[in-house]
Parts: structure tokens; C-alpha cells; sequence
């Protein structure tokens, strides 16, 4: 890995990944840092605290507050079509300090994350008496035992704009030069507080459900299994609980609260929006990708491809045909 402590950040291509982050310490007690990172191959994350004990440290831990893009890129049999598509998804996660927090991330996933950590301290002085922190019930939830709360976004927030903004602000990809660290701080404010309203207005801490460790890896693996097999008909959750070794309630409702749909939607939406990309690639009939797809029957596939795209797939096509011509 290489460190360039002038920029303030680390770089590194290895076999497994590529990308790395850049780091700013905003102010005692808090940092940010902003990482990306491109996958060849499967990589899980674990946390490792050191041992107080054994360092003479005293270290309550951080906590961390995240905003993340997983984008997976699934590449299509050649036999098909010559394309790669990226799927992506978006969601918050707030952990208290010292929880296990589980990251897998799968070959071809180009991941984003901008990440607050901040002691309880930090909290305590900036966040814990603001209104918005005990309406959103922020002050619960950390008097609570829960671990964390993850929070998925259907990816057309105003929020999400935060990936290029900080791009901008942290010098990204700038020369090395002393960053606007004014602007910094603001934009960070402004970040927790987009976070802040979202659990006021949706009601986050009431609504989220707290998936185990193991769990979390199972729930990914489940997703990946159907994003690189949408060529197949839906499995069905009994296959699927089986083949994972979890039960269909929890494969439902844990899916549902990870992903922010049911399982076979989003199976379905996933479908559609690669049966999107075979139909502007103009290489098959819409017969020809309906039966691709598993439908019995092209009125079945133009009604589901309608529904999500609202268009039937003939006038795509042809819309697609005369922008052509």
C-alpha cells in the first residue's frame, strides 16, 4: 500500500482490489474519510480492535456513520451479448463503537464509501443536544442495545449527490494542495444532517430490523447468487433457503429490510433493467429475450417490463430504431 501523507491518502493494487481513500481529521474526536475501491475478486472485511490492555490505551471506540454505493458489475454471456452492466445500491449505516461489522464485497463491485468517525465525546459535545438528533430518535437508539441501523435508498435522493460533491471538496483527484477545510466541515455538517431528517421523516429507528453477523454475509450472498443468475427463472425462497441454510422468514424479512424490497422484486426490477440493455443492444427479438429471461410467453414479459419501465418493449425498440435512422 502506498501512503502519501501529503494528500492524505492511501493507495493500492493488489490481486484482490484497487482504489483506496483519502482521510481528514475534521476536528478532535473526528475524522472522515472517503473511500473507493474496485473488487477482482470476493473480499470480505472484519473490524480488529487493538486490546487496550495490551497497547495502554484508552480507547472507547468510534462510531461510524456511512454513506455507500455497492455497484456490482455482472458481466453477460458472450454467447448473449458482449456487455457489462453495473447494478447499484445505495444505503446509510450508523454503528456504535466497538460492534462486529461485517463488509462483503464481490468480484466486480466498484464501492464508494464516505464514512464520519467520531468518538462519543465528539457526539456528546456537537450532535446529542441538537433537536433533530432526539426527533429522529438518534438519543434512543444509542441508549438502546442495538448494534447498528442500516438503511437502504432507492438511489434517486438529493443525498447521493454527495459522492461527486465530495470528490470536489476533498480534492479527489486534484493535485496535492491544501483543501477549503471551511468547506469541509460545511459540507460534513450537512451530511450528518441529510441523515438526521431522513430517520425523523421515514422513522428509521422504529422501522429498521438489526440482522446478525452471520446473517448480514448470507443475506449479500443471497443478492449476488440472483444478480449473476437472471437469466434463470426466479429460484423461489424455499430453494433459496435451503441452498443458504437460512430460514425462509428471516431470508424475507431480512432481505426486505437490507435491500429495501421484497426478494422477488427485486429479482424482477434486476431482470428489467438488464432486459432494458438487450433491447437497445438491438441484437434480438423481444421474443427472443422474453424466452431468455424465463417468461412463457412475450405478452407476460412486455406486461412485467411495462410496469418497471413504463413502455412496452416494442415502443423502446422503436424508439430505439428511428433516433437510429
Amino acid at each position: 500500500m502506498n501512503h502519501n501523507k501529503e494528500r492524505q491518502s492511501i493507495y493500492a493494487n493488489t490481486p484482490f482490489c484497487s482504489g483506496g481513500f483519502s482521510y481528514q481529521n475534521l476536528e478532535e474526536g473526528c475524522w472522515i474519510i472517503y473511500s473507493k475501491m474496485k473488487y477482482k475478486t470476493n473480499v470480505a472485511f472484519d473490524l480488529v480492535y487493538d486490546d487496550p490492555k495490551e497497547k495502554k490505551i484508552e480507547d472507547n471506540g468510534y462510531y461510524m456513520l456511512s454513506l455507500n454505493h455497492i455497484s456490482k458489475q455482472v458481466t453477460i454471456d458472450e454467447k448473449i451479448c458482449e456487455k457489462q452492466l453495473c447494478f447499484s445500491n445505495y444505503n446509510w449505516t450508523f454503528f456504535k463503537p466497538k460492534e462486529r461489522n461485517c463488509d462483503l464485497n464481490f468480484k466486480g463491485s466498484d464501492n464508494k464509501y464516505i464514512t464520519l468517525y467520531f468518538n462519543d465525546e465528539w457526539l456528546q459535545r456537537n450532535l446529542a443536544q441538537n433537536t433533530l438528533f432526539s426527533e429522529g430518535g438518534l438519543a434512543n437508539f444509542i441508549a438502546s442495545d442495538k448494534p447498528y441501523i442500516a438503511w437502504p435508498l432507492k438511489g434517486n435522493e438529493e443525498v447521493l449527490k454527495n459522492f461527486s460533491h465530495f470528490d470536489d471538496v476533498m480534492n479527489i483527484y486534484g493535485e496535492a494542495a491544501p483543501i477549503d477545510f471551511l468547506q469541509l466541515k460545511f459540507s460534513t455538517i450537512n451530511l450528518i444532517f441529510d441523515f438526521f431528517r431522513l430517520c425523523k421523516e421515514q422513522k428509521v429507528t422504529e422501522s429498521y430490523i438489526t440482522i446478525d453477523y452471520e446473517d448480514k454475509f448470507i443475506i449479500n450472498q443471497v443478492e449476488n447468487y440472483l444478480i449473476n443468475n437472471l437469466f434463470d427463472k426466479f429460484p423461489g425462497i424455499e430453494v433459496l433457503s435451503t441452498k443458504f441454510k437460512i430460514s425462509e422468514t428471516k431470508l424475507k424479512s431480512e432481505f426486505k429490510q437490507f435491500f429495501g424490497k421484497p426478494i422477488y422484486k427485486y429479482f424482477q426490477e434486476k431482470q428489467m433493467l438488464q432486459a432494458k440493455e438487450l433491447i437497445l443492444e438491438n441484437k434480438f427479438m423481444i421474443k427472443e429475450i422474453s424466452y431468455k429471461f424465463g417468461y412463457e410467453n412475450t405478452s407476460k414479459f412486455s406486461a412485467a417490463f411495462k410496469k418497471y419501465h413504463n413502455i412496452l418493449p416494442s415502443d423502446l425498440q422503436k424508439q430505439e430504431f428511428e433516433i437510429a435512422g
